[in-house]
């Protein structure tokens, strides 16, 4: 198989949501042996990031939001010139911004190239005209990170089901390991929580769509059953006020604690917890906190939404919530905390599942087929070219 040549697009210069899988794919693939141009937001996380990773952000090319036409015209004229100098086999977009600005990219490139594009929210199914055909006529092929928003493509946009592919988010297995005993403490020290102190973590966004209203609600009904037990909110946003302030009028400001928001040492914070949460998925469906959380050997509790219950095993490596119902979930935590032996069943699992199912490597390897297949007429031409 000869070296494909792809250029991925994310009109995003933040690390967070769809910026990850996005980035590490495209570093992935490079490691495969493909040729991988990276287009991003220049200045911000993403771009360090992506030159951390050897895959310094396309200097020229600002995916830019912005609807003025000259800002439209001069981007897409750029990319359409990067698609004909790196001779391009695939274009792979990432959000609903990069998705049409490369359509029109690829319309005035002189070479034949594919686009595809991950849906990595539901919310990019729309059922508009324009959504439907860009989403369907427009674009090759589709990737979702879970069942979930493969169905909602399928019943809002009326993608058909030959363009529609399932590739499951994955994890570093390196860095997100069962951690020993010094790594727990060490985080114990990051978060200023006690040693013997039953410790119950989430990992999200601080937004109105993320449930934590919910989970408070549990824990509230947890608190007074389990002596000592404690509630850390790690994550930024602009709901962090609203949260707090809920948190006071439950009477759980002793209780709960917002350490902010952890990249670097994130390892260390997930390593102190006892049992990890998670109410929603977030703005990119691979459910990358759930994952991270199993592969360091952590037994979940989660709601069974948009895709949430797909990554965990319920009664294997964690507890499903229909709804995220309170009453529900501050069931499950007092299960869990009150028996080791089942949440270390649930981590030891937990790791032996994201072994299974979520390596970069298999998703990698599962986006490179879908590449493959999308290119097998001209692929063909070009090696019976080359034998005669």
């Amino acid at each position: 198989m000869r070296p494909l040549s792809v250029v991925q697009v994310i009109s995003s210069s933040w690390w967070t949501g769809a910026a990850e899988p996005a980035l590490h794919l495209s570093a992935d693939l490079a490691a495969r042996g493909h040729r991988v141009r990276f287009v991003c937001g220049p200045g911000e996380a993403l771009e360090a990031q992506a030159a951390r990773l050897g895959l310094p952000r396309v200097e020229e090319l600002d995916p830019s939001r912005s609807l003025k036409p000259w800002r439209i015209g001069g981007f897409t004229r750029r990319l359409a010139g990067l698609l004909e100098e790196a001779r391009a086999d695939v274009l792979h977009a990432h959000l609903s911004a990069d998705h049409w600005l490369s359509l029109l990219a690829r319309r005035r490139c002189g070479r034949r190239v594919r686009l595809v594009r991950t849906v990595h929210h539901p919310r990019a199914a729309k059922g508009n005209p324009f959504a439907r055909y860009l989403l369907d006529a427009a674009t090759d092929a589709l990737i979702a990170p879970n069942r979930h928003i493969a169905r909602v493509l399928a019943e809002r946009a009326a993608v058909p089901p030959e363009k529609l592919h399932v590739v499951p988010g994955a994890v570093d297995l390196q860095r997100f390991a069962p951690p020993p005993p010094e790594m727990r403490a060490k985080g114990r020290a990051i978060l200023g929580q006690a040693a013997g102190t039953p410790l119950i973590g989430i990992v999200s966004r601080l937004a109105s769509d993320r449930g934590h209203m919910r989970l408070f609600e549990a824990f509230r009904r947890l608190a007074g059953e389990v002596p000592g037990a404690r509630l850390v909110v790690v994550g930024k946003g602009e709901y962090l006020p609203r949260l707090e302030g809920r948190v006071r009028a439950l009477g759980l400001e002793d209780r709960v604690d917002f350490p902010g928001y952890h990249e670097e040492d994130l390892p260390e914070v997930l390593a102190a917890l006892d049992l990890f949460v998670l109410m929603a998925p977030g703005s990119e469906g691979s459910c990358r906190a759930v994952l991270e959380a199993m592969a360091m050997g952590l037994p979940c509790v989660v709601a069974d939404r948009n895709g949430l219950d797909e990554v965990v095993e319920e009664g294997v490596t964690a507890r499903v919530v229909p709804g995220g119902d309170p009453p529900r979930l501050a069931a499950a935590l007092r299960e869990l905390l009150a028996d080791e032996g089942l949440r270390r069943a649930f981590g030891r699992a937990g790791r032996r599942r994201v072994e299974a199912h979520f390596t970069r490597e298999r998703r990698a390897e599962r986006v490179e087929e879908i590449y493959l297949k999308l290119l097998e007429p001209s692929l063909e031409a070009s090696y019976a070219g080359g034998r005669s």
